[in-house]
């Protein structure tokens, strides 16, 4: 991997961490108990839709994510590789968490092809953009 490879995958990855804390704060402004949902059983079991919106928000994140990593000069590859290193944080998050299982899983299985879309969006612009 050159230089430019290698960047691109921190870029990638920053870029995924930076817009998911962007967005969770944002929620957090306006729900303020999005922040305790994973703290507490009780407001766990009540806040379906703080659920809802934190997977779209981390999967919004994973396309921005995979349009950086290939904007910079990326390939499938390396999208790739920041789609596990993100699973592999996740996976961490899921472990040092309680609840709901249902939302981890749904999260990692959308992580991969979320960054990918960001991947094909990103090609599919470059493709027809006018030089």
């Amino acid at each position: 991997m050159n230089f430019r490879k290698i960047f691109s995958v921190i870029v990638g990855f920053g870029t995924i961490g930076l817009m998911s804390s962007v967005f969770a704060k944002m929620q957090g402004l306006l729900f303020t108990s999005s922040l305790e949902i994973f703290a507490s059983q009780e407001i766990a079991a009540t806040n379906f839709s703080q659920f809802i919106i934190k997977l779209f928000c981390v999967w919004v994140s994973c396309v921005l994510g995979g349009m950086a990593t290939t904007r910079i000069g990326g390939k499938p590859r390396e999208n790739l590789i920041v789609g596990g290193l993100i699973i592999l944080v996740l996976g961490w998050l899921w472990l040092s968490t309680k609840n709901p299982i249902w939302f981890w899983v749904l999260l990692i299985l959308g992580i991969l092809p979320c960054v990918f879309l960001g991947y094909r969006v990103t090609s599919i612009i470059c493709k027809f953009r006018i030089k």
